[in-house]
């Protein structure tokens, strides 16, 4: 163990290279990853459903099932309701309007449904397009709702950034030091362009698995350079001569099984979603089980250039020694 920490620490900057090279070059093939953004494909052969869109598809081969959403206004008169449904009509992507002044599907109470029906197939984003133009055109005149059946995907482009936001703060008022948290996201940043741009390997991505593989990523694999980290510094402060280089080989040596351990048995975790029915639990699987690899790997290659490097901000951001200076106290870097 001794002799690869040596490596690693010897070598840190030419793997640091290397690292930073494979990230730039994976990061130009995440636009080329194919994204699968039917969520059919993953049923189990044997499942009623699969069953029954085989004999569709077999049946209405020239039937394609295209987007549609509802939009809901309040306060309409008998003629703002057909005047706005003939409006409605006229949007850019819009193929048909489902609408009934008389029934109860389509009114209830001041409320009033229309049910949108675009050109396009399994496309999130231009159904986004054209619910925001609607909504635009009449929200300054009436109380306007949208809703879209495929709206989750929309909805996990705005928690995941506000997971990653919370995720930082979390970090930044756990960690010992100040400066942690930065060398922590360059590291794991290097990990997960890597993974994202390997994902050109599969023949395809769930548009699921694409948008949340690199949130999960970071919140699995955080641990690993935090905890190299920690034990970077518990053998600094051990050496009576000191040398961050003769630490960090100690630390990589120190914790290097307790890193591999924790990781292979998330990885094995992860891998058991292949046995999943539902066949996306594979595509889950295999993504994140690659990334939670991919960030280990930089905690052994990118970390130790970040810690060497900055390791007198290391300490002279660290909050107890911060604290005990404005105490007029001090603390030996």
């Amino acid at each position: 163990m001794k002799i690869l920490a040596k490596f690693l620490v010897e070598k840190r900057l030419i793997l640091f290279t290397i690292s930073i090279a494979l990230a730039i070059l994976f990061s130009f093939f995440i636009g080329s990853v194919n994204i699968n953004k039917d969520d059919t494909k993953y049923l189990a052969a044997d499942s009623n459903m699969a069953q029954g869109l085989k004999i569709m598809e077999k049946e209405f081969p020239t039937i394609e099932l295209k987007d549609s959403f509802q939009i809901m206004f309040e306060g309409l008169t008998t003629t703002e309701k057909l005047e706005i449904e003939k409006e409605l009509k006229e949007f850019y992507g819009v193929e048909s309007i489902t609408f009934n002044p008389e029934s109860s599907e389509h009114n209830s109470k001041t409320y009033t449904m229309y049910i949108v029906q675009t050109k396009f197939v399994k496309d999130t984003d231009k159904v986004a397009t054209v619910m925001n133009e609607m909504t635009n055109a009449y929200k300054d005149q009436y109380y306007v709702e949208t809703y879209f059946a495929g709206g989750q995907m929309m909805v996990l482009d705005v928690l995941i950034p506000l997971a990653v936001v919370l995720g930082l703060i979390v970090l930044f008022i756990m960690c010992r030091a100040y400066v942690e948290p930065f060398l922590i996201i360059i590291s794991m940043g290097i990990a997960i362009l890597i993974n994202m741009g390997s994902n050109i390997i599969f023949e395809s991505v769930s548009e699921m698995t694409f948008s949340i593989a690199a949130v999960f990523q970071l919140v699995l694999s955080i641990d690993y350079s935090i905890m190299l980290i920690h034990r970077y510094k518990q053998e600094y402060n051990k050496l009576e001569i000191k040398n961050s280089s003769m630490a960090m080989q100690n630390a990589i040596a120190g914790s290097f099984t307790s890193i591999i351990s924790s990781s292979m048995t998330t990885v094995v975790g992860l891998l058991v979603l292949l046995l999943m029915s539902f066949t996306i639990g594979a595509d889950i699987g295999l993504v994140l089980s690659k990334g939670v690899l991919m960030s280990v790997i930089c905690v052994f290659t990118v970390m130790p250039t970040l810690i060497v490097r900055f390791h007198d901000l290391l300490y002279k951001t660290d909050k107890e020694y911060l604290k005990a200076k404005r105490q007029g106290g001090a603390i030996n870097v």
